[in-house]
């Protein structure tokens, strides 16, 4: 019981200071009430002042600008060293022997394939087009080609890898599809039909 007396005459000596405090700000609010307006002569007097202190700034920046102008760049003359020619040595030409003739295996036959133009553009030709698609442009195409639906993604590239040609591909595309041609997704997809067709 004596802890909450104590507690509310805490309060009671809050409540005490804060309402002396604010007897103290409102006596200021009235004196400020009370006081007149500065003239505004003064105002034009101290504008008048900051005025006169910029002008010289603005002075001093441009003699600075005048006075640290940027060296021209000196150009110096190039000088050209007479070149040396040497004597021609002319060393005997030996007779070259004809080289055997190497039958290209069928690993190199399939480098050379690899090195054709298409191939170094588009990949590895491949029989089935689902071996060109990777796993990550797998979802990419369901997702902004097929609206996430797979079994129609898949059921089309079925479809197209009963197809004979690149041509063929793409008019089976146009007739059941209303993609953007030009998306950067719809482009890769093309580079995949070429990798099927060649």
């Amino acid at each position: 019981m004596e802890e909450v007396i104590k507690y509310f005459e805490s309060l009671e000596e809050r409540i005490a200071t804060l309402e002396a405090e604010l007897a103290s700000l409102e006596a200021e609010m009235d004196e400020l009430k009370n006081r007149p307006e500065p003239e505004p002569q003064v105002v034009e007097k101290v504008v008048e002042k900051i005025v006169e202190v910029e002008k010289p700034v603005e002075v001093i920046k441009e003699v600075i600008k005048e006075v640290v102008k940027e060296p021209e760049p000196v150009v110096e003359p190039v000088v050209e060293e007479p070149v040396k020619e040497e004597p021609a040595v002319e060393e005997p030409v030996a007779e070259a022997e004809p080289e055997p003739e190497v039958k290209e295996e069928p690993a190199v036959q399939e480098e050379a394939e690899q090195a054709s133009p298409k191939a170094a553009v588009y990949g590895k030709s491949v029989d089935d087009i689902r071996l060109a698609i990777s796993l990550g442009d797998r979802f990419l195409y369901q997702r902004e080609l097929f609206d996430q639906n797979a079994e129609l993604m898949q059921r089309t590239l079925t479809d197209i890898n009963e197809l004979n040609s690149y041509e063929e591909a793409i008019m089976y595309i146009g007739k059941h599809f209303q993609w953007d041609t030009e998306s950067k997704t719809y482009q890769q997809f093309l580079v995949t039909l070429h990798r099927r067709f060649g």
